[in-house]
């Protein structure tokens, strides 16, 4: 028999960092929708909105965060319903806190610390957060003792560990925990053994929504001694209503009010990255206010998913569509292209750059040619007209914008952005690009895979919305006659292998050579790499990586979907003597 029990809310939603006052309303409207709960709990930093950066360190703000903490104080002694427990940073002598703050209906306010800050990936706490020195503690809350912990902690057992010694009743651990393959599982693995080596149920509240780079994948859960777990949506906002409840015998348990039902994380990694995308790219835009987007459309592959994920995250009348043809643009291209942005029903334009094309050819190239004799520089114009039809395009999308509004987003792939295929200040161009960490050969299963679906996890939308031939023909940046990417680079598949070695891995390019080597074989190696053994081609594709940081460091943000990634997780030299 239970003899006390507590009415829980967990609340996954989209905080926006540094809408103080509109987060503090969301915490507001959430509490008055929960008449009937004991305790709201919020996720990490989620008046705030998270990651804070050196925003945190600015004494105007922690002024502010101050003030939401006391306007949310008084609505809760007002009402004198529920309680709420909320991540924010607290003011410290020399840095702030990363925080959870118990606000009750009596006025009282206690607070917990972050002990443990990560300081790796994307991550940098401690340059911008002081870290806890204070003994683990559980805060005694209307008869249960609540084993508060903030994102890291969970991931150190001491502190769970600490926790229990001092008597708390369920872990309770508030999170910014960004998306990345796998993760789910590994959050959960976690959970499960500080639930195993303590004996104690566990409540998860993550936070959900994008910001920059990162993606919060939301997927909150709950796990009672047993192991088991229910989780909440993942990429949406969600609530889940408990009851914790203390039994004679058993200890504390958790269980759901009948209104919940369990979400299903997508298994498919695919459909979680597109996902991913489409959730980054909304609140990209979202919260940097943008009326509408701009995607040059090339009847390629990668213009076709970037496209597809701006109408999916936005809707088609806030997406622009572009055609630049050259003289090198095919038919095919053309009728692709067009096909793509009727079955997508976006504004569409094509803006041919032949004309612009052949002045700055006619301006330039004999004068580029006579500087070369002087200067014993005599290879043909071959680059240079193909970056000035990239650059003539960058050209006319920035201008796009410059007269209307919005921002271009960028299409490249992670393959291209790896080796520098790809040109600064042409294709390069944009304010976000949410292909950014999709390789190329995974950009073709995405493309499939988004032709099957008629639903993500914001809702419904248009079926079959790429033509097969954009992804059955092999792809070219088509900047000159019977250019074909796999003739540059090799074919996707053993590029990419190569590729998650030199990045996720970190292996050097002798490594890298032996597990493609060991994947394909040498005799397909030479194959699908143009006629490389493992070894030259491995050195090649390292040494593309390696003279191609210049750029990266130049190209806009994009959603974050890898371990390591391009942007905050990956700095790099630029000069240097240095291989990979």
């Amino acid at each position: 028999m239970s003899n006390e029990h507590l009415n829980l809310t967990i609340v996954q939603d989209n905080a926006t960092v540094g809408d103080i006052d509109g987060n503090t309303q969301m915490v507001l409207d959430h509490l008055a929708r929960e008449k009937g709960a004991d305790l709201v709990i919020f996720p990490e930093c989620f008046l705030t909105g998270y990651p804070l950066g050196d925003l945190v360190t600015r004494p105007g703000f922690i002024a502010s965060v101050e003030r939401g903490i006391d306007k949310i104080r008084k609505a809760v002694a007002k009402t004198g319903g529920a309680a709420v427990l909320i991540g924010a940073p607290l003011a410290g002598s020399n840095l702030p806190y990363n925080a959870a703050f118990l606000i009750e209906p009596s006025g009282a306010m206690r607070t917990v610390r972050k002990r443990e800050l990560p300081n790796n990936d994307v991550f940098d706490e401690r340059r911008t957060f002081s870290m806890s020195d204070e003994r683990p503690s559980p805060l005694a809350f209307r008869g249960f003792n609540l084993g508060v912990q903030i994102c890291e902690d969970m991931w150190h057992g001491d502190v769970s560990r600490g926790l229990a010694d001092e008597l708390a009743d369920v872990l309770v651990v508030l999170n910014g925990s960004p998306y990345q393959h796998g993760k789910q599982d590994t959050r959960t693995k976690v959970a499960r053994a500080r639930v195993k080596a303590t004996g104690l149920p566990l409540i998860y509240a993550n936070l959900v929504g994008g910001q920059d780079e990162l993606v919060f994948d939301g997927a909150s859960f709950v796990m009672n001694a047993e192991g088991g777990h229910i989780g909440a949506a993942a990429f949406n906002p969600d609530v889940i209503h408990l009851r914790m409840t203390r039994h004679a015998e058993e200890g504390v348990k958790l269980s759901f009010e009948n209104d919940f039902k369990m979400k299903d994380y997508p298994e498919d990694t695919i459909a979680a990255d597109y996902n991913a995308c489409v959730l980054g790219l909304q609140d990209y835009v979202k919260k940097t206010g943008t009326p509408h987007v701009v995607v040059g459309v090339s009847g390629g592959l990668d213009s076709a998913l970037v496209l597809a994920m701006a109408v999916d995250a936005l809707g088609p009348k806030r997406v622009i569509g572009i055609m630049m043809p050259s003289e090198y643009t095919g038919d095919e291209s053309l009728g692709l292209a067009d096909d793509l942005m009727d079955r997508l029903g976006v504004h569409k334009q094509v803006l041919p750059i032949g004309g612009m094309f052949d002045a700055v050819r006619g301006a330039t190239l004999d004068s580029f040619a006579e500087m070369g004799v002087k200067l014993g520089r005599t290879s043909g114009p071959s680059t240079t007209q193909e970056n000035y039809q990239a650059r003539l395009r960058g050209l006319t999308l920035m201008g796009v914008t410059n007269a209307l509004g919005g921002i271009v987003l960028s299409t490249g792939n992670k393959s291209e952005m790896s080796v520098g295929y790809a040109t600064l200040y042409g294709d390069m161009n944009g304010g976000f690009n949410p292909l950014k960490s999709v390789y190329k050969s995974d950009a073709f299963r995405m493309a499939e895979w988004r032709n099957t679906t008629t639903e993500l996890a914001q809702g419904p939308v248009i079926a079959n919305p790429i033509p097969t031939g954009i992804i059955t023909r092999p792809p070219s940046a088509e900047l000159a006659e019977g250019q074909t990417d796999q003739a540059s680079l090799g074919d996707y598949d053993i590029l990419d292998a190569v590729l998650y070695a030199l990045i996720e891995q970190k292996a050097d390019a002798p490594m890298a050579a032996r597990i493609i080597t060991a994947k394909f074989g040498k005799d397909d190696v030479w194959k699908r790499s143009g006629g490389y053994s493992p070894e030259p081609y491995a050195e090649k594709i390292a040494k593309l990586v390696r003279g191609a940081q210049y750029k990266r460091d130049q190209s806009c943000p994009g959603v974050k979907l890898n371990l390591t990634d391009f942007g905050l997780g990956w700095r790099m030299p630029i000069a240097g003597r240095y291989t990979l």
